[in-house]
C-alpha cells in the first residue's frame, strides 16, 4: 500500500489564464462601438494572448514537475517510515452525523498495527478494523484532536485480535490537516516494557528497603541536590520519628536536631574524602521516643561517571541490644559474686558452666570441669535414687530442692542444698540443666548434734525417753527379723527423793550422774542405758540369752547401786528397786514395757533393793536381794 497524490486536483494554472485572456477580449468587444476599433485591437490581443498561453503552458509544467517530484518524496518519506501512517477523512451521514474515520491513505508500516481488514485499508471505516471493546481511548482523543484542530499525542496498549499474541505498546501522534486527521503510530513496546520493569525493580527495591528492620537513609551529593535525602525507609521513620514525606527531598535542617546534622555532615565528608564503607558504632541520638544508641554504617554509591552520587547510610538501632547485653553482663556477675555454687549442664548433663564458688567448693580447675559429666564431678545425679521426686518436677517445668550430697576433689563429702531447674527452647524441648546449690555440712553437724541433744539427758548424758522408745523399736524389729533374745529392765532409786529434799537439788543431780556411770559398768557395751525422767532408768538387753542370765545382770545393778556414793563428805546410800520383762512373740512394745514396769513396782512393794522377772505375761517372779547377791 502506497500513499498517492491527493484525490480532489486543482484547476491547472494556464487554464485559468486562458479563460482570464478570453473574458477580457469579450469586455473589449462589448465596449468598443466600431468594428473598425475591434479590427485594431483583435491583432494585439491575439498576440497577448498567445504569449500569455505560452507562459502559462511552461508554468504549468513546472508547477506539475515540481508536485510529481514533491509526490514522490513524499511517497519515499512514507515507505521508509518505520511507523505506521495513515489518513483518515471524517464519514458523515446524509444527515450531518458522523459515522466514523474513513481510511483514506495508509502506509506498509501499517501492517505492525495488526488491523483486522482484508485487503486494502483504503476506503474502509478505521473503527471496525480496531478489535472490540480495547481502544475506546484511542478513539475518544481522535475525535477530541478533530474537534480541537490540535496535534495530540499518547501512548496506547494494543491488544491483538488474535488469541495468545502478546499486547504492544504504540505512541499515536494526531495531525489535524485539511482532509481529517493523518495518525502516526510508533512502536514502544520494547521501551515500554523496559520502562515497566524498571518501574517495577523499583518498587521491588523500595519495598525491600522498607522492609528491613535497620534504618535506611540516602543523601545526594550531587552539586544540585546535595544534602537532600533521597532514600528514607520506614524503620528510619520509627527511629527519628518523621515520616518518609517529612524527609524525602529535603536537607533534614529544622527536621533534624542540629547536633545530628552536624554530626552526619562530618561522616558524609569522611566518606568523600575516603570513599569506601565507614563504620560509626554506638551513636546516640536523641528522638522523641528518648535516647536511642545505632550503629551506623555509610557507604559511597558511585554514578556513571565514577563520581560518587550519593552516600547510603544503614543504621541498626541497638538500644534494645546494648541494654540486654549490660542485663547478662549483670547477671553473669551476679552468678560469679554469689556465694551459691552454680552449674550449669546440657540436655546430658554434660557441665557447660561454673562459677566461681562451685570451684571454690569443689576444689577443681575449669578445665577439669567443662565438658565432663556432672557424676562424675560428684554431683548428685538427676535420677529418683538419688533425688526423688526431681523427675517429676523437671519433667513439669517446675524447681526441685532438696538435700543431696557434694563430692569434692580431696574425698569430702559434703551436705548441699541443691535447687534444680531447667531452660527450655523454642520447641519446648530441655536445653539447659541449671543446678544452684550451699553447703549445708555444718548446719547439718549442728542439727545432728541438737538430734542428738534432744535424745540425750543433759545430766547424765544418756539417752533419754524418745531415743528409749527409738531404740526399744529397733531391738524389737530386729527380735522379730532374727530369732533372738531381748529384755527390758526398769530401775527406780529408792531414797533418792529425801537425799534431794536433804542435801538439795544440786547433790540429786550428783548422785544421779553416778548412778548412771555404775549403770554402764553393769552392762555389755551393746546394751542401752536410758533414763527416763527423774530417777527412772531403763535398759535395754539385746541377746540376753536365758532368764537366769537376766537375773544375773538384775542382781549385778542392784549389788552396785546399793552400796554408798560419797557426795559432800557424805555416804548416800540410794538402793535399786528393777522390774524385768523379756520379749516374747507376738507381744507389742507397750505390753512389754507394762510388764517390766509392773515388775519394778512389785520389786518396790517387796522390800526394795531387789529386782522382779516377770517370765511370762501373766506370771511374775520375785528374787530376794540376798539370793541375788549370792548369786553374785
Amino acid at each position: 500500500m502506497t500513499m498517492g497524490t491527493p484525490t480532489r486536483r486543482a484547476t491547472p494554472f494556464w487554464l485559468s489564464h486562458v479563460l482570464l485572456l478570453t473574458m477580457l477580449m469579450a469586455a473589449a468587444a462589448l465596449t468598443s462601438s466600431s468594428q473598425a476599433t475591434v479590427r485594431a485591437f483583435a491583432p494585439a490581443a491575439l498576440a497577448m494572448a498567445a504569449a500569455l498561453v505560452v507562459l502559462s503552458l511552461r508554468q504549468a509544467f513546472r508547477v506539475q514537475a515540481g508536485a510529481r517530484q514533491h509526490v514522490r518524496t513524499w511517497q519515499q518519506l512514507q515507505a521508509g517510515l518505520p511507523d505506521a501512517m495513515l489518513l483518515l477523512s471524517p464519514r458523515r451521514h446524509t444527515d450531518g452525523t458522523r459515522l466514523g474515520f474513513e481510511v483514506l491513505q495508509a502506509n506498509d508500516a501499517c501492517r505492525l498495527l495488526a488491523l483486522s481488514g482484508a485487503g486494502p485499508l483504503s476506503g474502509q471505516l478505521f473503527e471496525t478494523l480496531l478489535p472490540a471493546g480495547h481502544h475506546e481511548a484511542l478513539l475518544t482523543q481522535m475525535a477530541q484532536a478533530l474537534i480541537g484542530r490540535s496535534p495530540s499525542q499518547q501512548t496506547h496498549a494494543w491488544h491483538a485480535a488474535g488469541p495468545g499474541q502478546p499486547t504492544r505498546w504504540f505512541q499515536v501522534q494526531l495531525l489535524p490537516v485539511d482532509e481529517g486527521l493523518i495518525l502516526i503510530a510508533r512502536d514502544v513496546s520494547e521501551s515500554h516494557q523496559a520502562l515497566r520493569a524498571l518501574h517495577e525493580r523499583e518498587a521491588f527495591y523500595r519495598t525491600l528497603v522498607d522492609s528491613l528492620p535497620m534504618a535506611v537513609f540516602a543523601r545526594s551529593t550531587r552539586p544540585a541536590t546535595a544534602g537532600q535525602y533521597v532514600v528514607w525507609n520506614q524503620a528510619a521513620a520509627q527511629v527519628m520519628q518523621r515520616s518518609p514525606q517529612e524527609m524525602l527531598g529535603h536537607k533534614g535542617q529544622h527536621l533534624l536536631p542540629e547536633e545530628v546534622i552536624q554530626r552526619g555532615d562530618q561522616q558524609d565528608l569522611a566518606v568523600l574524602r575516603d570513599p569506601r564503607v565507614h563504620h560509626f558504632p554506638n551513636l546516640v541520638y536523641e528522638t522523641p521516643m528518648g535516647a536511642r544508641i545505632v550503629d551506623l554504617i555509610k557507604a559511597p554509591v558511585f554514578g556513571a561517571d565514577g563520581e560518587v552520587d550519593h552516600i547510603l547510610s544503614i543504621a541498626h538501632d541497638v538500644t534494645a541490644q546494648r541494654e540486654t547485653a549490660e542485663q547478662l553482663r549483670l547477671a553473669s556477675r551476679v552468678v560469679d559474686e554469689t556465694g551459691d555454687a552454680v552449674v550449669v549442664s546440657d540436655p546430658l548433663d554434660r557441665v557447660l558452666m561454673v562459677n566461681p564458688a562451685f570451684l571454690s567448693l569443689s576444689g577443681l580447675s575449669p578445665t577439669e570441669v567443662i565438658g565432663k559429666s556432672a557424676e562424675l564431678l560428684g554431683l548428685a545425679p538427676l535420677r529418683e535414687s538419688h533425688l526423688p521426686g526431681v523427675l517429676q518436677a523437671l519433667q513439669a517445668s517446675q524447681r526441685w530442692s532438696g538435700e543431696s550430697r557434694q563430692v569434692c576433689a580431696d574425698g569430702r563429702s559434703l551436705d548441699t542444698w541443691m535447687s534444680v531447674s531447667t531452660l527450655r527452647n523454642e520447641h519446648d524441648k530441655v536445653s539447659q540443666h541449671i543446678r544452684v546449690f550451699s553447703d549445708i555440712s555444718v548446719l547439718k553437724a549442728h542439727q545432728r548434734e541438737l538430734v542428738e541433744q534432744a535424745r540425750h539427758d543433759s545430766l547424765t548424758g544418756l539417752p533419754n525417753r524418745r531415743a528409749f522408745g527409738e531404740r526399744l523399736q529397733q531391738a524389737v524389729a530386729r527380735a522379730r527379723r532374727q530369732p533372738r533374745t531381748l529384755a527390758v529392765l526398769y530401775i527406780d532409786l529408792d531414797g533418792f527423793k529425801a537425799v534431794n529434799d536433804r542435801h538439795g537439788h544440786a547433790v540429786g543431780d550428783q548422785l544421779l550422774a553416778e548412778v548412771a556411770k555404775r549403770l554402764l559398768l553393769c552392762v555389755r557395751l551393746t546394751d542401752c542405758v536410758c533414763r527416763l525422767a527423774g530417777d527412772e532408768f531403763t535398759v535395754i538387753l539385746e541377746g540376753a540369752g536365758m532368764p537366769a542370765e537376766v537375773s544375773m545382770v538384775c542382781e549385778r545393778i542392784v549389788a552396785r547401786l546399793s552400796l554408798p556414793h560419797l557426795l559432800q563428805g557424805e555416804q548416800l546410800v540410794a538402793t535399786p528397786s528393777v522390774g524385768a520383762a523379756m520379749y516374747e512373740p507376738g507381744e507389742t512394745i507397750e505390753a512389754m514395757c507394762q510388764r517390766a514396769d509392773a515388775a519394778m513396782y512389785r520389786a518396790k512393794r517387796g522390800g526394795k533393793a531387789t529386782f522382779v522377772l516377770s517370765e511370762s505375761r501373766s506370771t511374775l517372779m520375785g528374787i530376794p536381794l540376798r539370793q541375788a547377791g549370792a548369786n553374785a
